[in-house]
């Protein structure tokens, strides 16, 4: 055994991982918010990701093995140095700059247009270090601000210094909750990983891409696979002819990657079918992923998401209709009873997770429990100087952690390359009288709605299991090194330090277009829709004496959602062949499960086949073409980030093409 292979984390692997952050982190926004091509650290199976193992796997160790093995980056190098790439992809875009950076300034340009609005803000007097502005009172017309959604006129400068304050304030609590999040991801990780011993299929994929090759050869057994190289290339081969029909329809044809059936099924009760499930198309990412997860659990995801959908079948016969609210609110409920349903499986760990953190036990999280208790406190303290009461205060904390648990939670079964849960706070609170609030707890929870759930779709509660977990599958004992929470906290720093200042740059130079319509869309979504949406109307709402209406009964909803939810948690551990687990059910609400359906009912499909007329063998010989997929398509969003570069370097028009959801 070499001496790299002896340790868990080395100086090599520490140095290769920032450099990889600062190469996530720097070239992210970039990517996602000027060419607007397949984002780089989208989901929890990221391209960045994805193309960093490639490149050290194939174009660095392959050669080093050959050659000089004893130089060579061991499994436990390149699963540090995964980690901190997986960690460092929560930071450049959903997961935190994209909604953070135009926090500060979103709500002088959505007042110059809003005069209610604006007074409802401007009456709270908020502390001016949260703003990047001269003056609080002159904040609209402030170039500072208009500069972020215009680009920064010729012969002046993008303002750095107006934001270092606001930055470094805000950042605290950001600091606050990703410790937080990581914190808890270790202590439920345990419990998950080793005493209910759940799948992680994204594990799974990550632990045969870093696998060590036999002694006096390049590559693992995988890469040495033709059938890999096969499905890589094919799926490689049809995304070119994708990109080429971009640039020249008329010499490239398109290889049609959908099916349409709306013409079809355009009669009752057909007609009331969700247009997603009329119309969709493959993504190899989630096929190739999909393979990987347990039958049980993808059957419960794509079937599950068909049953939900025959009421609004069941509705539009009956000419009404399941508001989305109404929905939203059954997903609520549905991941209170998800939770309580982890708080009372693993009650014996966490019980022994507290002893171990009061000093009378071993169990491992015990320190973990502290740096979560410190960081919740930090962030309750935090949103008490700024003026929300406490009980608001801890709803919003205890909202975020909740919608990070879940989502890995989520992920931990299925392996979904992307979800994002919706619960948030308003859902709770809009059902009490509206004078028990004030102006900043309402504002605050809706902002914190922005920067907490709703960037659980780049969650760093999955990241940081999935680098911990494939970490220990390549060296046990590697998740409970301390070094490795040293490791996530500098990739973090690192990455906000990276992320921040590059976003910036982004947004003082590319004008933000103010509709959807407009290619490239640019931050049009961070910038300005989600802050109007999700921040400004309700509050405004709020501002007038009241909460924004719904057309239904928020009790009866949450009810069902958790009923249903506990009854498929009961029917589960119950009896081992119930079909349907609630994490299909969970799953079932949002936009993402919506569009990855049919890829997941192929990759299921797939599976039972091969399993069935195979066996277990042929399903082990077949993994490779599936990871195939997933390289293929990362590879084929690769290049056309290049080339598109290129183009635009070089005068052309950016031609956004996206490959993944």
């Amino acid at each position: 055994m070499t001496r790299a292979a002896s340790v868990g984390i080395t100086r090599r692997s520490l140095v290769i991982g920032t450099l990889c952050v600062i190469a996530v982190c720097g070239v992210t926004p970039l990517n996602d918010l000027i060419l607007n091509d397949t984002s780089l650290a989208a989901g929890f199976v990221p391209l960045a990701a994805v193309l960093i193992a490639f490149l050290l796997v194939v174009g660095v160790n392959a050669p080093l093995h050959r050659w000089f093995p004893s130089r060579a980056l061991a499994t436990n190098e390149l699963a540090v140095i995964l980690m901190m790439t997986l960690v460092a992809c929560s930071v450049p875009n959903w997961g935190l700059m994209r909604f953070f950076i135009p926090t500060p300034v979103a709500p002088f340009h959505l007042g110059a247009a809003d005069e209610q609005y604006w007074r409802a803000f401007s009456g709270m007097d908020l502390p001016k270090w949260l703003f990047p502005v001269t003056s609080m009172r002159d904040g609209r017309s402030d170039p500072i601000v208009t500069w972020f959604y215009t680009r920064v006129p010729r012969g002046e400068h993008i303002p750095w210094s107006a934001w270092i304050v606001p930055l470094a304030t805000w950042g605290v609590f950001i600091a606050a909750m990703f410790a937080t999040i990581v914190a808890v991801s270790r202590i439920v990780l345990e419990q998950w990983a080793s005493n209910e011993r759940l799948p992680y299929p994204l594990v799974q994929v990550q632990t045969a891409l870093i696998e060590s090759p036999a002694a006096g050869r390049a590559l693992n057994d995988l890469f040495r696979s033709p059938l890999l190289w096969i499905a890589l290339g094919s799926v490689f081969a049809l995304h070119m002819l994708t990109l080429l029909n971009t640039y020249s329809p008329r010499h490239f044809p398109k290889v049609p990657l959908q099916y349409d059936l709306q013409g079809i099924l355009s009669e009752e009760p057909w007609v009331y079918l969700k247009t997603k499930l009329k119309k969709n198309g493959v993504f190899f990412t989630v096929v190739g992923v999909t393979y990987f997860i347990r039958s049980r659990a993808a059957l419960s995801l794509w079937l599950t998401f068909i049953l939900v959908n025959l009421v609004d079948v069941q509705q539009g016969m009956q000419q009404t209709e399941m508001p989305s609210q109404a929905w939203a609110d059954q997903h609520l409920g549905a991941c209170v009873a998800f939770l309580i349903a982890m708080l009372w499986i693993g009650r014996q760990q966490w019980i022994a997770v507290i002893k171990a953190a009061l000093g009378k036990g071993t169990a491992p999280g015990g320190r973990s429990v502290w740096t979560a208790l410190i960081g919740i406190l930090v962030m309750i303290a935090w949103l008490k100087i700024v003026g929300v009461a406490l009980a608001m205060a801890a709803l919003i904390v205890l909202i975020i952690i909740a919608a990070h648990v879940v989502v890995a939670r989520v992920v931990a079964e299925t392996g979904l390359p992307f979800f994002r849960t919706s619960i948030n706070a308003p859902q709770i609170y809009t059902n009490f009288p509206v004078r028990w609030f004030s102006a900043r707890d309402v504002w605050f929870s809706h902002v914190f709605n922005v920067l907490g759930p709703i960037t659980t779709r780049d969650s760093l509660a999955v990241t940081t299991q999935t680098g911990l977990e494939t970490a220990e599958n390549v060296q046990p004992g590697m998740r409970t090194r301390r070094g490795m929470g040293r490791a996530i906290g500098w990739s973090l720093l690192v990455g906000c330090l990276v992320a921040a200042p590059m976003t910036l740059y982004c947004q003082y130079s590319y004008p933000t277009p103010s509709s959807a319509e407009a290619k490239p869309a640019r931050n049009y979504f961070g910038a300005e829709y989600s802050p109007k949406r999700d921040v400004a109307n309700p509050f405004t709402d709020f501002s007038r004496g009241k909460f924004t209406g719904k057309p239904h009964k928020p009790a009866v909803h949450m009810g069902i959602g958790f009923g249903v939810t506990a009854i498929l948690e009961f029917a589960s551990l119950r009896w081992a062949s119930w079909p349907l687990l609630p994490v299909g059910y969970v799953a079932s609400y949002g936009a993402f499960l919506e569009n990855a359906w049919f890829s997941i009912f192929i990759g299921w499909l797939a599976q039972v086949l091969i399993v069935r007329f195979g066996g277990a063998n042929l399903f082990q010989r077949l993994k490779p073409v599936f990871i195939g997929m997933i390289f293929g398509e990362a590879l084929a969003a690769g290049v056309w980030l290049l080339v598109n570069a290129i183009l635009v370097m070089n005068g052309f028009e950016s031609q956004p093409v996206k490959f993944l959801l």
